[in-house]
């Protein structure tokens, strides 16, 4: 699960979910009815010790909030009501329709072959997929590493079992697993179903 931040937390993700960027300060400032820009970036500043956010260095806007990428991606997800976003992986495009309760389609390429991958997810439920032998790397989380640089760049589509693994011959220093499509899904909604559920405080 993703550190959950609260009030801010909910409403950078909302924003991200609604418009496909993520708030400025001057949005957080103004939402929460704060004093000053400086209080609005020692709230983003604590989301970030939490785990909640991730910025790059010197960035003054939120780079990542995961399952959102304020930078393009591979993974792109058109939600049923909503914009297209960018994903900062696979597992957090399949876990983003159940965060958000909403129908999506994703868009992805094989990170082996660069083929397209296409996704369809209705009620929870794969519905349509092409090709028929998705599958998605699952990296093992070491310790002391940042998840949005570290991990997540490595967690994404194949096409087939093939692709993944003559990926992964070339990266033997990466523990992981394959996962099926369907067993990606459920780390998708673990990870993500109860995110935006009863945020407490700011």
């Amino acid at each position: 699960m993703i550190p959950q931040g609260g009030a801010v937390h909910r409403f950078i993700l909302e924003t991200f979910a609604q418009t496909g960027r993520s708030p400025a300060l001057e949005d957080i400032r103004s939402q929460f009815d704060l004093e000053s820009l400086q209080d609005a970036e020692a709230m983003l500043s604590d989301l970030e010790r939490r785990g909640s956010i991730h910025r790059n260095s010197g960035d003054p806007f939120i780079t990542h909030a995961y399952p959102f990428s304020n930078e393009p991606t591979r993974h792109r997800v058109r939600l049923a009501a909503g914009p297209e976003v960018y994903a900062m992986c696979a597992i957090d495009a399949l876990g983003m329709p159940f965060m958000l309760k909403q129908d999506a389609e994703i868009a992805s390429a094989c990170e082996q072959c660069g083929g397209d991958i296409e996704l369809r997810i209705s009620n929870g439920q794969i519905i349509r997929k092409a090709p028929v032998g998705i599958v998605v790397w699952y990296g093992v989380l070491e310790e002391g590493c940042v998840v949005a640089t570290d991990l997540c760049p490595d967690l994404n589509f194949f096409c087939s079992s093939e692709h993944l693994e003559a990926w992964a011959e070339e990266r033997t220093s990466r523990a992981g697993d394959m996962l099926t499509l369907e067993q990606a899904l459920e780390r998708g909604r673990q990870s993500f179903e109860k995110l935006l559920q009863d945020p407490i405080g700011l």
